[in-house]
């Protein structure tokens, strides 16, 4: 993907407007690799095992891949990893979060035609102004994320499980604040309008505060970026962590983590929101700092994951 500063205005101006997602696909990539790259041969063939079984397999897991065998494996996984994010777009999925949408036609090997886009995250009520909050109802992260673990691992579960871990672990998947200025929340810093990183103050051009977050593994989804970027992340922070956080394996830590993280770094410019007319400009440094977290939770999130995966396929 392109670096968005580079793009025209008006391109600008519209791809800071989408509606975010959770780590875009280079960071999910990155976390994939860690993952993939800490497995036991074991749990490595499992997985690959598993994924020459989901009803996507040859059309999106493998499309554009490898002809080597291994290396077309670890493709698979890595692209498992975006799919949920994929289907947000694919007309053989329905937004099953909108009771007037219809739902479309059960494909072979599917449970379901959902994009469950309300798996993505869980936004525990965050009110620094004493504000009434309200918590979302599930099924959330926590909830499909509990319900996976339960139990055996299918085809279908394991691109789910990988992508919901890793979005976690970014902050914003875990929060919604609440302020006298937006008593309904923030939707995960969604609702926050920013000035992007090299703007000038003042313009009409903004980024919301998810989307900063989102992109801070960088915007280059090839192999070459990202396994550098992997083994990078991995050497920097798979000695320097404790060994009991790099095993932790109950969701509910996972997001408690992310929920301080949001207390503790994201919202640490106060309380104002901006607007797209007049995003706010966050304070210097703020992105730097910000990288620095964003690469500890996605080597987080790796070995996490990896320890899951070698402990329920063993």
């Amino acid at each position: 993907m392109a670096n968005p500063m580079r793009l025209s205005l008006p391109l600008l101006v519209l791809s800071f407007a989408l509606p975010a997602l959770a780590w875009n696909n280079t960071g999910h990539r990155v976390c994939a690799a860690i993952t993939y790259d800490h497995l036991t041969p074991k749990a490595r063939a499992r997985v690959d095992e598993l994924l020459r079984h989901h009803p996507d397999y040859a059309t999106l897991l493998t499309r554009d891949s490898p002809p080597d065998p291994e290396a077309r494996a670890r493709a698979a996984f890595l692209v498992a990893a975006t799919w949920p994010d994929l289907i947000r777009s694919d007309k053989r999925f329905y937004d099953d979060t909108k009771a007037d949408e219809q739902p479309t036609p059960l494909l072979p090997g599917f449970p379901n035609m959902k994009r469950h886009t309300n798996w993505h995250y869980v936004d525990l009520p965050y009110s620094p102004e004493g504000v009434p909050a309200h918590v979302e109802p599930p099924p959330t992260a926590l909830s499909e994320l509990q319900r996976i673990l339960a139990k055996d691992i299918e085809p279908y579960d394991l691109p789910w499980l990988l992508h919901i871990e890793e979005d976690v672990h970014q902050p914003l998947h875990t929060v919604s604040r609440f302020l006298k200025s937006q008593p309904m929340g923030d939707q995960g810093g969604n609702l926050v309008y920013i000035v992007p990183e090299g703007v000038p103050s003042g313009g009409r051009l903004y980024r919301t505060l998810h989307a900063v977050w989102d992109d801070l593994a960088g915007f280059d989804q090839s192999d070459a970026y990202v396994t550098r970027t992997a083994a990078e992340i991995s050497a920097e922070y798979g000695a320097s962590l404790e060994p009991n956080s790099k095993s932790i394996k109950d969701p509910k830590k996972w997001i408690e983590q992310g929920f301080k993280l949001a207390k503790s770094v994201v919202y640490t410019f106060g309380p104002a929101t901006g607007t797209k007319e007049m995003p706010l400009k966050l304070p210097a440094k703020y992105e730097e700092k910000a990288r620095r977290v964003a690469r500890r939770q996605i080597a987080e999130a790796g070995f996490r994951m990896a320890a899951v995966l070698n402990e329920k396929l063993r």
